[in-house]
């Protein structure tokens, strides 16, 4: 199975930036340099958590988070980090990288599902396009930038459903607060 560059320093970085510091807030967004500089030129993870608390077989709260990455002023990648495990069944293995159906709604609109790319072992989803990456990314950008709330729907292991729900009304301002534009 090939996996992109881009998917695997995705990855890293979201691991490495999320234990890097303590992050700066911006309404419901986590703010996190990966150097400890905020300027344009460097990788940013904007990170948010998101509103519904569930209760994993423990009894402990779980949160989906929603990543995404400002690199050099740009926004490279987008994540969701659901609460659920993804159901095996889910999963299709026939591309270039797995990827299972990912149903969202913008602001209690219409549910749409797109096919996401399922990466570190089923706990990070992200869009995903073989061929037009970089345009796919900004389609969500654009999308999601004059919505206030945003829904996932997600299968998960032993009939689990999760639907995370995220508050985004501030992400356009913490994108120009760290340099990021789309």
């Amino acid at each position: 199975m090939k996996t992109s560059a881009k998917t695997i320093i995705f990855v890293l970085l979201s691991t490495a930036m999320g234990l890097a510091e303590t992050p700066r807030q911006l309404g419901g967004w986590s703010v996190y340099p990966g150097d400890g500089n905020q300027t344009s030129n460097h990788v940013i993870l904007l990170q948010s958590s998101s509103e519904a608390h569930y209760k994993d077989a423990q009894g402990n709260p779980v949160q989906a988070k929603l990543d995404i990455i400002c690199a050099k002023g740009k926004l490279p990648a987008i994540a969701l980090e659901p609460n659920v495990a993804i159901k095996k069944s889910a999963i299709s293995f026939n591309g270039a990288v797995p990827t299972t159906r990912v149903s969202f709604s913008l602001d209690g609109q219409s549910n749409q599902s797109e096919n996401w790319a399922v990466l570190d072992g089923g706990r990070t989803l992200s869009p995903y396009s073989e061929v037009r990456q970089g345009k796919l990314i900004r389609r969500w950008i654009e999308r999601i930038a004059a919505t206030k709330k945003m829904a996932f729907q997600l299968d998960g292991k032993a009939g689990e459903l999760a639907q995370p729900t995220f508050d985004i009304r501030e992400l356009m301002e913490a994108f120009s607060s760290v340099g990021c534009s789309y």
